[in-house]
């Protein structure tokens, strides 16, 4: 192709090759990125010698247990008799940091508590349901701008609806996975699936399970990993979309000191990461230096927010509009892909 390659005139994209191998394999990645450094990297990452896929390493397995709750169980009472607790939220009110924070209980539709009582106190469809939990979970999808972390761990094993728990993992290992997971390595090897839209990826068990992690079973990498997780389990961590911030920065930092990388390259494409405009929130022909200064060239006046007295009916939080919706595009995306 006879084409100049670099930055758009009018600075809404950039002019970059895409190996045409990559597309013949069905690779259209470097399209859900303005920066076609990021889309670089992302394919780097995605097929780095150093790390495995998650579904190459032998015991572990991603599991969408979210479409078996939906269908066998339903939501109970905390602390109701015979339920157990899940994973639910994401978004600006859900999971806040990289330390699993259940927020839901669920208990099978039709629980028979004699029939529990005949097995160890335990209904058999949630000793089924059970057996899928792990330490570790990753979203099944959420917004890039709301959201806050992709994986979360634990020392206590959970299932999730909008989030997948791995089985296989020691607690020590999942908190390891969650650390890199939630790197800049981690997210963009996430962001290459966007599903339905490049603004709210979705996410199966297998596309999950495609994803590359380090060998948790080398003491050095799972140790430095583990260690960053436990000095920031407690850190609430920002909505993408509000960038730079110490935890992720800290994060980065311990992925390359695990992996022997350069975290000043970790830095520059996490940089480059969070002025992506679909990262960032921005709408089209709207830069990120109009966005920062708060007034473009001076041409347009500044944007003011009108408030409108309006009601919502019964039972609809204004507070967690943010949830609500995240909630329902999941739920929307699972009921018609199924498998």
């Amino acid at each position: 192709l006879n084409c100049e390659e670099g930055l758009m005139a009018n600075g809404w994209g950039e002019v970059s090759y895409w190996p045409a191998e990559r597309i013949e394999t069905g690779d259209w990645t470097a399209a859900i990125w303005r920066s076609p450094v990021l889309a670089e990297a992302a394919a780097k990452f995605a097929s780095h010698p150093e790390l495995k896929s998650i579904q190459g390493e032998p015991g572990l397995s991603p599991a969408a247990t979210g479409q078996v709750l939906r269908g066998s169980f339903e939501r109970a009472e905390h602390g109701a008799p015979g339920s157990f607790p899940i994973l639910k939220s994401k978004g600006s009110e859900g999971q806040t940091s990289i330390k699993s924070a259940p927020d839901e209980h669920w208990i099978p539709k039709k629980y028979d508590d004699q029939l529990a009582q005949l097995n160890g106190g335990e209904h058999p469809d949630t000793i089924k349901m059970l057996q899928k939990a792990g330490y570790l979970l990753i979203t099944a999808g959420q917004r890039n701008t709301t959201a806050c972390v992709v994986a979360v761990a634990s020392d206590e094993k959970y299932v999730g609806n909008g989030w997948m728990p791995v089985t296989g993992l020691s607690s020590e290992e999942a908190k390891a996975v969650a650390v890199f997971i939630n790197s800049t390595a981690g997210r963009l090897q996430m962001m290459r699936n966007p599903g339905r839209t490049i603004e709210f990826p979705t996410y199966s068990a297998a596309e999950a399970g495609n994803v590359r992690i380090p060998d948790v079973k080398d003491d050095r990498i799972r140790d430095i990993l583990a260690d960053c997780w436990e000095r920031t389990k407690d850190m609430v961590v920002p909505q993408f979309r509000d960038g730079e911030c110490e935890v992720r920065r800290l994060w980065d930092e311990a992925v390359a000191e695990a992996m022997n990388w350069d975290a000043d390259e970790l830095s520059r494409l996490l940089q480059l990461l969070h002025n992506e405009p679909h990262v960032r929130g921005l709408g089209y022909g709207q830069y990120a230096d109009e966005v920062d200064s708060g007034d473009g060239d001076g041409s347009k006046p500044p944007f003011r927010v009108r408030p409108n007295d309006s009601g919502f009916v019964e039972g609809i939080d204004p507070l967690h509009l943010n949830r609500l919706l995240d909630d329902l595009d999941v739920e929307d995306f699972l009921a018609k892909n199924p498998k």
